[in-house]
């Protein structure tokens, strides 16, 4: 799932896996692995942010799609009681339709 769009967005920067790297800071065969979706576990947050950084990208985006929450959104969720249940009746509504078109 990540690795594909930073692939992607690697490539659309016209940049290589040594370039990209460089930039964010990280080892050239730890980005090969993150693009081919053959790391044990998400990269952290920082690691993140300082890849879309990189590609000119959206933080909260790759964050998310490498499968976490980023730590400003769980923050704003936890503290606001408004906002937890705002997100559970989308969830809800979502798994409803979800299930409706299955059927």
């Amino acid at each position: 799932m990540i690795g594909n769009f930073v692939k992607n967005e690697r490539v659309r920067l016209k940049l290589t896996q040594e370039e990209l790297a460089e930039k964010a800071k990280m080892k050239a065969t730890y980005l090969s692995k993150l693009e081919r979706d053959q790391l044990p576990t998400p990269p952290s947050e920082e690691v993140l942010i300082s890849l879309a950084y990189a590609l000119q990208a959206d933080p909260h985006e790759i964050i998310v799609k490498a499968g976490r929450v980023p730590s400003d959104f769980r923050d704003l969720i936890l503290e606001d009681e408004n906002v937890f249940k705002y997100l559970k009746r989308k969830v809800a509504e979502h798994n409803r339709k979800e299930d409706s078109n299955a059927i």
